[in-house]
């Protein structure tokens, strides 16, 4: 059933810009692309004047290294809130990689694993509760690269949380927060 349109909630004429009480400023990026990776502290961190919170969600294969890469390499990044998704595709196991984030690196074989969903979501690859374990690992890897020790030394705190949300064979139900 519709709505009645006066009972909608809209977006104020100058954007959520100026209604929040906090400036929030959103921006997709495209993380695979170094340049756009030195892009992102020239036209926005730099440009920021407080700290900064990254939200990274849903982020397939090794997106997830750039999201952890961004934290430790930005000071003004001050918190990341990283949801990983897919696993890496096991072409970088096949090239014999091994994966740095921070001081950490290991080795792909690790995590990579086969399969992908395919039009209308359709999942083709080893079931997908076998995929649990390298996910698990997966997500401790990005966590032990992740640096809250800082340029100052100061030293912040990270963890890992599990939280079922996905269901219905869905395993990414690892978190991980720092600051």
């Amino acid at each position: 059933m519709e709505a009645a349109a006066d009972d909608r909630k809209s977006v104020p004429a100058g954007g959520y810009h100026g209604a929040w009480p906090i400036p929030l400023y959103t921006s997709k990026q495209d993380l695979k692309n170094r340049a756009t990776l030195r892009g992102l502290r020239r036209n926005l961190f730099d440009k920021c004047d407080g700290p900064v919170l990254l939200l990274a969600v849903h982020l397939c294969d090794t997106l997830s290294l750039r999201a952890v890469d961004l934290f430790n390499e930005h000071e003004k990044v001050r918190l990341i809130a990283l949801k990983p998704c897919c696993l890496p595709p096991m072409l970088f196991a096949k090239r014999g990689d091994a994966f740095t984030v921070g001081q950490h690196t290991f080795d792909a074989r690790e995590v990579c694993a086969p399969g992908r969903f395919r039009a209308g979501g359709v999942w083709d690859g080893p079931p997908r509760a076998d995929l649990i374990p390298r996910f698990e690992r997966w997500t401790e890897h990005l966590l032990r690269g992740i640096d809250v020790e800082g340029a100052g030394g100061a030293g912040g705190r990270k963890a890992q949380h599990y939280a079922r949300v996905q269901l219905k064979g869905g395993y990414q139900n690892q978190f991980i927060f720092a600051e």
